[in-house]
């Protein structure tokens, strides 16, 4: 064996055969070798001793390439991350791992300036730098020495440096690689990036050893640029994520001719694979999808179906040994689910400093990975679900991937993402976001569905809510983001409907709408208030689980600018319940501002209504109840553009809703109200809580429809 892992790599390439090609070229092995040595001379010159950590910020290419691989032929440590991270995340992670060089690319060099645990010696890599001189000595590497650390995705927490070694190399190249079984003939595509252990593998381990060719691309890994660069370079292997491959198939169906004929292996990690879609994926491309599941603290690929049945997450790779245990360790039977716990050359040393996690996951003689899974009879693993993805419902475990398979096949949907989340009485529910193909109607879509996990699930796996949305979020490896969907968000805009008289007022009215309403639904009540006032309005957008106490606390951030002895907060409907929450949440800060709840609502029946109807129903009972905002919008066009975002915003009504208000509150109802009663309020709110009770004229939305009375009432209460 080499000492170094640089002269190992590089001794399969033929001198003149490419090793890599990004957007500005390609190299052959032997430029590779000499811009190598050139950069690893420099890095000798400097500061820069053996056995030190090395920060490497930068997109695929092949200057990040000859980075690691320069800080290898001189004995450090790559430390190879994304540049999608934020600049905290960053410095965070360069002062972990005590990091005493950083490596950037251009763009990397503009948004991490030098300062604190970043103000750090730095260099870049010319790919094709010219070096006559001396070629330093390259540093030996014993099995046990740590030569990469590479961080956890910290998405569930603070990312945590993984300690891999020599020998963890050395595992991965002879476990996971004979699978692979690459050649110089090959050409590797990888649209996971090296600051990833996947694609670290997939674009700088196996194709170096094997003395192929690689397809770098910089950029995220959208299925346009994989779909132009499968046209231009024409790979063997395309290594990818589910996600990925689903986008694939799609722009297929769609009658879209894609470059695949030239693949004779395709790899899926990082996610779940379905099976059907690895079943189609290869029929249209007549080459094997091979489904891997691996970690970052077994480096790459550990299981993999090679041969297995459809459906199977695989079965061990050589050298690496699977068991299925329990939470106390002890090793589970065939049918069981249990976490999956790995053992072989390819399992990190452990955290970087961070002893009490080393001991949890590191243990029983291999590593935990976090993820559920069952041992079948035949020896195949069936994989349930990540540990922390399982939803809790009702003392049910559901796994997220069951939900979705029974979605999957529903006529018109592109993705489908099942996660937990709280609903207002903070039990946990299962909630589906949904994402249409192109042109298909959002509201048969949630019907479908609706009706797909009626058929095939039982009561307590059915999602509460569904949700259809744009795009599901993803990581920039292009895994979902499941943390971010339950991870909720509350945006607030305000906008100024009407400045006052010249520009100055004496009152500011700032209106929070109704469910399913916008600031726009204000217009025509701001044009009825005397001109001495000004009239803001705002909506929130609302991302993820989220409760009214999430939403007041968007608002109450927003207002606080406007506040005065001369602001008047506005809430109609849900806007008022909204309301209540900010000032009794606010307290004395809220003054000297006043408050105006206008048809505050009266109970969650409503809300309660609406997880269980579809579309149709849903629309009958709102405009029955008159609880369906006055709208000229045709049927189609309510169920499509208002119906989405009514329901999530009834969502945020508690069962029941009791506020303690401690600033005094004038209420506005309207007399055909049915719904927000002058004797309902009383029974809600102490009289203690209320300065004055008016009626205006109309219905529950007499602010749209009786803007000239309802101006009147809020003129004569601050005059």
């Amino acid at each position: 064996m080499n000492n170094n892992i640089v002269e190992h790599l590089l001794s399969a390439g033929k001198p003149d055969a490419t090793a890599y090609v990004d957007a500005g070229g390609q190299v052959t092995y032997a430029e590779l070798a000499r811009a190598v040595h050139a950069y690893a001379a420099r890095l000798d010159g400097s500061a820069f001793r053996p056995g030190s950590n090395a920060l490497i910020v930068a997109d695929d290419s092949i200057a990040t390439v000859v980075a690691i691989l320069g800080v290898w032929w001189a004995g450090g440590v790559p430390v190879p991350v994304s540049p999608m991270l934020t600049p905290a995340e960053i410095e965070f992670i360069a002062g972990d791992c005590s990091a005493t060089y950083l490596h950037v690319d251009e763009r990397a060099e503009e948004r991490f300036p030098a300062k604190g645990a970043l103000d750090l010696p730095r260099g870049r890599a010319d790919r094709m730098a010219p070096y006559d001189g001396e070629i330093p000595p390259p540093a030996h590497q014993g099995d046990g020495d740590v030569v990469l650390i590479q961080y956890t995705s910290g998405s569930t927490g603070q990312p945590k440096g993984v300690l891999h070694t020599r020998a963890g190399i050395d595992g991965v190249l002879s476990g996971f690689g004979r699978i692979l079984a690459l050649s110089p003939a090959d050409t590797v595509l990888s649209t996971a990036k090296l600051s990833f252990g996947y694609g670290f593998g997939n674009s700088l381990l196996f194709p170096l050893a094997a003395g192929a060719r690689t397809v770098l691309s910089a950029g995220p890994p959208d299925v346009f640029r994989v779909a132009a660069t499968l046209a231009a370079h024409r790979p063997t292997v395309l290594c990818s994520v589910p996600r990925v491959y689903a986008a694939l198939l799609e722009r297929i169906r769609h009658g879209e001719a894609l470059a695949l004929g030239s693949l004779r292996l395709a790899v899926s990690a990082g996610e779940h694979l379905p099976a059907p879609m690895c079943g189609e994926f290869a029929r249209v491309c007549s080459a094997p999808l091979v489904n891997g599941l691996g970690a970052t603290e077994v480096l790459h690929i550990v299981v993999a179906t090679n041969g297995s049945r459809p459906g199977s997450t695989g079965i061990p790779v050589p050298g690496v040994r699977i068991t299925v245990r329990d939470d106390q360790g002890q090793v589970v039977p065939d049918g069981v689910e249990g976490r999956l716990h790995v053992a072989g050359g390819s399992v990190a040393a452990g955290y970087l400093d961070r002893a009490d996690a080393t001991a949890r996951t590191f243990a029983d003689g291999g590593a935990y990975t976090g993820d559920i899974v069952r041992r079948a009879v035949d020896g195949d693993l069936e994989y349930v679900c990540r540990r922390d993805d399982l939803i809790n419902v009702g003392g049910f475990k559901v796994s997220p991937f069951e939900v979705e398979a029974a979605a999957r096949e529903v006529d018109g949907l592109s993705q489908v993402a099942v996660v937990g989340a709280r609903d207002t009485s903070g039990l946990e529910q299962a909630v589906a976001y949904l994402v249409p193909e192109n042109g298909v109607d959002r509201a048969v879509l949630r019907t479908a569905a609706r009706q797909a996990f009626r058929d095939r699930l039982p009561v307590f796996k059915r999602p509460a809510v569904i949700e259809v949305v744009d795009q599901l979020p993803v990581t920039s490896t292009g895994k979902l983001a499941r943390f971010k969907l339950r991870t909720g968000e509350v945006n607030v805009t305000l906008r100024v409907l009407r400045e006052g008289r010249g520009g100055r007022y004496r009152r500011t009215l700032i209106c929070l709408p109704y469910a399913g309403g916008s600031a726009g639904s204000y217009t025509r009540l701001a044009k009825h208030l005397p001109e001495s006032w000004r009239v803001v309005a705002g909506e929130a957008s609302l991302r993820g689980p989220v409760t009214v106490a999430d939403v007041a606390d968007a608002w109450w951030k927003a207002v606080t600018p406007y506040l005065s002895a001369g602001t008047v907060l506005f809430g109609h409907s849900l806007g008022a319940l909204v309301a209540a929450e900010v000032a009794n949440r606010a307290g004395a800060g809220l003054e000297p501002a006043h408050v105006v709840l206008s048809a505050p609502p009266l109970s969650g029946a409503a809300a309660r209504a609406i997880r269980s109807q579809d579309d149709a129903q849903l629309v009958a009972d709102l405009t029955r109840s008159g609880l369906m905002p006055p709208t000229t919008l045709t049927a189609d066009e309510v169920g499509r553009l208002l119906l989405p975002r009514f329901r999530r915003d009834l969502s945020l009504v508690p069962e029941e809703w009791t506020p303690t208000l401690e600033t005094p509150v004038h209420v506005l109802v309207g007399a055909e109200d049915t719904l927000c009663t002058l004797p309902g309020v009383a029974a809600r709110l102490r009289p203690s809580m209320v300065a004055s009770t008016h009626v205006v004229d109309g219905g529950h939305y007499f602010v749209v429809t009786n803007p000239v009375q309802t101006a009147a009432v809020l003129a004569g209460l601050y005059p």
